[in-house]
């Protein structure tokens, strides 16, 4: 059985993301995860059934850091010797490609499901370029998770660049969600979380930042919360001050006004879903947003950015409504088309789960992604 290793910055990418990734892959390479540290790394292991190796990954940049990282896994790849070394996020990809290059691993595999270059300005967009164009050069075979993005890569690289199946990284369990909650469980949830029977409830999942464009979902939902006295905002997701953040403005309003509902990372979001009316993602840049086809997958309509991935999983007027990026009136009235607008709600709801099974099932998806891997082996070979 030939050795795969899997390298991703950091461990929340094992739990959302990947999840069950490394099980199914484990049926047909032996499996190893590099990833940094955090307390559920067991909990991790014993559910992928795959053992996992910590390394100091950190998403910001620090050279001497990054270095010490580099070394540890040329170290570690030259002993182990890995068939192949598939990254994802860009400093799991630069790291891993430059070292796995080193080490002459013979199938190096990137896949991109992001580029934050394309919301980035001046210095810290030219050092990203850079470090994304490397990537791709000590790759052997790039992938992204939607077509889209396939554009955006071919600026960097003269390589092909491939997308497994339909797009995403994971695809969806659709039997995982699946909206089979009790009517009294989701009455707990709402009493819990201080959201009456009648309320509709907009919902955010994903990291609680400025390039998620939640200034602009808060100050849409402050005006419409006005007009509509039921309307209530569930945010689910951590803040990220140093990296990403928020105007102040928009936290002081997260954390003070009662119709905002701030949760921090949920590993398991299905009840907070069961209890949601309009899934909305309001995003500057994504790859093919795996959140977007979990809450359509459990038939919630989506509202979204008309944006790379975005714009590929919601067919605009059949399962959801796209919107223009960094638009408070577009997003408003596309909201207030979801609350006033009853027959166009339902037509959507009806039609948005049989439009996810039909393009990004999970089964389909890992059969896909089992295809690529044995084609590159024998194409390379």
């Amino acid at each position: 059985m030939n050795k795969m290793v899997i390298i991703v910055t950091v461990p929340v990418v094992l739990e959302t993301w990947l999840k069950g990734q490394p099980r199914f892959l484990s049926q047909y390479y032996e499996v190893e995860i590099i990833t940094s540290y955090a307390e559920n790394i067991k909990n991790i292991e014993k559910y992928e059934n795959v053992s996992i190796k910590v390394m100091d990954l950190n998403r910001k940049i620090n050279l001497l850091k990054d270095l010490k990282v580099l070394i540890q896994l040329f170290i570690y790849l030259m002993k182990s010797r890995p068939t192949i070394v598939y990254t994802l996020s860009p400093k799991a990809g630069l790291l891993g490609m430059v070292a796995s290059w080193i080490s002459r691993i013979p199938y190096r595999i990137h896949n991109v499901v992001g580029l934050p270059h394309l919301e980035a300005q001046g210095k810290r967009k030219s050092i990203l370029i850079f470090t994304e164009t490397l990537t791709y050069w000590f790759s052997t075979n790039l992938y992204c998770n939607s077509f889209n993005l396939i554009g955006e890569m071919k600026k960097l690289t003269n390589k092909a660049v491939n997308v497994i199946g339909n797009g995403s990284v994971n695809g969806v369990d659709t039997q995982y969600f699946l909206d089979n909650v009790e009517q009294h469980e989701r009455a707990d949830i709402r009493h819990k979380n201080s959201i009456k029977d009648g309320d509709f409830v907009l919902t955010f999942v994903g990291r609680i930042v400025k390039d998620k464009g939640i200034n602009e979902l808060v100050n849409v939902f402050m005006r419409l919360s006005k007009k509509y006295e039921n309307l209530k905002l569930l945010l689910i997701g951590d803040y990220e001050d140093e990296l990403n953040p928020l105007s102040s403005k928009s936290r002081k309003y997260i954390e003070t006004e009662k119709k905002i509902v701030h949760l921090e990372f949920q590993e398991d979001i299905r009840k907070y879903l069961s209890i949601s009316d309009l899934f909305v993602l309001p995003s500057y840049r994504e790859g093919l947003p795996n959140v977007l086809i979990e809450a359509g997958s459990y038939g919630i309509p989506l509202l979204a950015t008309n944006i790379n991935g975005c714009n590929e999983v919601i067919i605009n007027g059949k399962n959801g409504s796209l919107v223009n990026k960094k638009d408070e009136d577009s997003l408003y009235k596309a909201i207030e088309k979801f609350l006033v607008d009853k027959e166009y709600y339902h037509f959507i709801k009806n039609n948005v789960r049989k439009s996810i099974i039909d393009r990004y099932s999970q089964e389909y998806f890992y059969n896909e992604l089992y295809k690529e891997f044995l084609m590159i082996e024998k194409n390379q070979n």
